[in-house]
């Protein structure tokens, strides 16, 4: 593995094949973690998404703006946008990038365009854009903002998670609900943990007939802006990202009609194809809101 210090001095070499004069780079690490911006001449900006997860939405606004002002003081300028494995975060703001410079209109054609550059078919077939359906949900944002909104952050919307119904149950765990844990997590902070074993903060309402289980949260808190939904089990699941079976991002200000409907497709985890002998193709979350 290669230290940092190498990595860092590999991927300056490139920037300055690209650009002669360092003045006129800028990098942006959307990682987690950090290294010395001393390796690149301290022209570093910092933009914090842990691994497989989202940017805020204030920060992607922060981002373009930032790249916006850098490009339009030199047309020789360039930028380096990169995080530990340069596919999902990386993509997902580079691809908010294209959306805001004009260069796609939709966020589906910035997603598959970074994925077709992204995918060396040389080596293999195998897709390297975003995948994780998050990731994918928070570029659609950023399109949204851009055509409807001026760019401007949202009003702050306040909702309460009333329950959340999970489709086809079966063959998940214990197939009725009674295995799972669920955390409403804002702002990196566990504001609700409902434990369904014990029915802790929440009542569970299994329909068989339905094939779906209804967990109603009780206390449910007041959530604005950027909201995090995680699932655990207590069955053997299998994990994926976030060391956990499913989960999934959202933002209070684009629910519509108090209700958010998930397919597997678009769930974080389910949607990958090693999972679909656990979670059926008509497996779901739905999560249904109330005012405060």
């Amino acid at each position: 593995m290669l230290r940092p210090a190498v990595v860092c001095h590999k991927t300056l070499s490139l920037l300055q094949s690209c650009s002669p004069s360092w003045h006129n780079f800028r990098s942006f690490f959307v990682g987690e973690k950090g290294y010395d911006p001393k390796y690149f001449h301290y022209r570093v900006e910092r933009i914090f998404i842990d691994d497989h997860n989202v940017p805020a939405l204030q920060d992607m606004l922060k981002f373009t703006a930032s790249v916006r002002e850098w490009m339009s003081q030199d047309e020789k300028n360039i930028i380096a946008i990169h995080c530990k494995g340069g596919k999902g975060r990386t993509g997902t703001m580079v691809c908010t990038w294209l959306i805001d410079s004009d260069q796609f209109e939709s966020a589906k054609e910035s997603l598959d365009y970074f994925g077709e550059r992204r995918t060396d078919k040389s080596t293999s077939t195998k897709f390297q854009g975003v995948e994780t359906p998050s990731q994918s949900r928070y570029v659609g944002y950023y399109e949204i903002l851009k055509n409807k909104y001026n760019l401007k952050l949202p009003p702050e919307r306040q909702l309460k998670i009333k329950n959340l119904k999970i489709h086809s149950i079966h063959g998940v765990g214990k197939g009725n609900g009674t295995d799972m844990k669920v955390q409403i997590i804002v702002r990196k902070q566990v504001v609700l943990e409902c434990v369904c074993a014990n029915q802790g903060n929440c009542k569970l309402f299994l329909d068989s007939e339905s094939d779906s289980v209804v967990i109603g949260l009780e206390d449910s808190p007041v959530i604005s802006g950027d909201v995090k939904v995680r699932f655990e089990s207590l069955s053997d699941l299998p994990k994926g990202y976030d060391n956990c079976p499913f989960f999934f991002w959202f933002n209070t200000f684009f629910i519509e009609n108090n209700r958010l409907y998930l397919p597997r497709n678009e769930l974080d985890n389910p949607h990958k194809s090693k999972t679909w002998k656990v979670y059926s193709e008509t497996f779901a979350v739905e999560v249904n809101f109330i005012e405060p």
